[in-house]
């Protein structure tokens, strides 16, 4: 199976999703800028991102898919 990707860019021409076979959905910027709003950005640094609660990615993905539907409506709340 081929590895296809699809990317999106924000208004800033900044990448923001990444879909494929082997990478993330979040770019790494985006999920850094994400977990230093939710406050738990000093545990990323300190021992990764597999350190992090359960809870806390949950509300990762909450407040990106927030933003992505934000986004797709065409405001920037």
């Amino acid at each position: 199976m081929p590895n296809v990707s699809c990317h999106s860019a924000n208004e800033h021409g900044k990448g923001l999703l990444t879909l494929g076979r082997r990478r993330g959905i979040m770019s790494q910027r985006l999920k850094e800028e994400l977990a230093k709003e939710l406050g738990f950005y000093d545990v990323v640094q300190r021992e990764g991102w597999g350190a992090i609660r359960a809870k806390d990615a949950g509300n990762m993905v909450r407040l990106a898919i927030e933003r992505a539907e934000r986004q797709l409506a065409g405001t920037t709340e």
